[in-house]
């Protein structure tokens, strides 16, 4: 029983780096377009041949903030979750909503660009997936909280 619950343990600290180095990725890919934002430069686009017209499309801005920015604050906040020490009362209670508002949000960006501007930025793309990749990672989380 004791090497069962050492390997579950291992199994959530691998779980728990994963988790970690998405969210930076998908910080640093929302930082990225965020600094492009403000330096009013589109990003170089060669896999999606979409990316000036979903970045400058009435959809990549709310209130006048980027998306990016509100993007690169959700992957911050989910890092800041992730290393903090009092994993209880922080990480299970804020990870779990944070991360499915993060997929719903991806969900109808995804339906924007593909429904509504029928073009595809693959930076937006990749913080899609990168989110899609931290809601299914995050499952074992879920199932070790009950």
């Amino acid at each position: 029983m004791k090497n069962l619950k050492k390997l579950f343990k291992m199994k959530l600290i691998k779980n728990k780096i994963a988790l970690l180095l998405l969210s930076l990725a998908g910080f640093f890919d929302s930082s990225y377009l965020t600094i492009l934002h403000y330096k009013n430069i589109i990003p170089p686009c060669s896999l999606a041949l979409g990316c000036e017209k979903v970045l400058n499309s009435k959809f990549s801005t709310v209130l006048g903030i980027p998306l990016a920015l509100l993007g690169s604050l959700f992957f911050l906040v989910l890092i800041l979750l992730l290393l903090s020490e009092s994993e209880k009362n922080n990480f299970l209670k804020y990870f779990k909503p944070l991360v499915l508002a993060g997929l719903v949000a991806s969900i109808v960006l995804f339906c924007i660009q593909a429904f509504v501007l029928h073009a595809f930025c693959q930076y937006c793309l990749l913080s899609e997936v990168i989110v899609l990749g931290i809601f299914i990672l995050n499952y074992p989380f879920n199932s070790s909280s009950r």
